[in-house]
């Protein structure tokens, strides 16, 4: 009998020992750590993604022709950030003509632009005055 409730004890422990229970193993006191890959905040990981030409770029919209010949109207906000060559770069260096990749949320409304990816230009690398909804340069 004393080897049975033995037995029964020795392989409950043995059973405690191997389960994982709230991220740390039973009997032992270290945290289970999982590895989670960062977070690159210039990776295009966030919202869709769509690739094209600029046709206008005006105060608070951009729009832009993607691959399959449709325009699309991306809304611009204080959040949307600016990439050429990997470096942030300020709103000026997008031109229209210029070749994009822009990943963008929907609000069931509109398409809201995050980031921009600016992929090549019309020989442009200088910053561009941004026209008004007029067409005209903002002074």
């Amino acid at each position: 009998m004393a080897k049975l409730i033995f037995g029964g004890a020795v392989l409950g422990a043995v059973l405690l020992a191997g389960c994982q229970t709230g991220g740390a193993v039973a009997l032992r006191d270290t945290p289970v750590v999982r590895d989670q890959p960062a977070q690159n905040p210039s990776s295009l990981e966030r919202g869709l993604l769509v690739r094209g030409t600029v046709d206008k770029d005006y105060d608070n919209v951009l729009v832009m022709q993607d691959d399959l010949g449709e325009k699309r109207y991306l809304r611009i906000g204080n959040n949307t950030r600016y990439f050429q060559e990997g470096k942030q770069v300020s709103r000026e260096f997008l031109a229209p003509g210029s070749t994009v990749r822009a990943s963008y949320d929907f609000n069931n409304r509109e398409q809201i632009a995050r980031e921009i990816h600016i992929l090549s230009t019309d020989g442009e690398s200088a910053p561009v005055q941004l026209p008004t909804r007029s067409g005209a340069p903002i002074p």
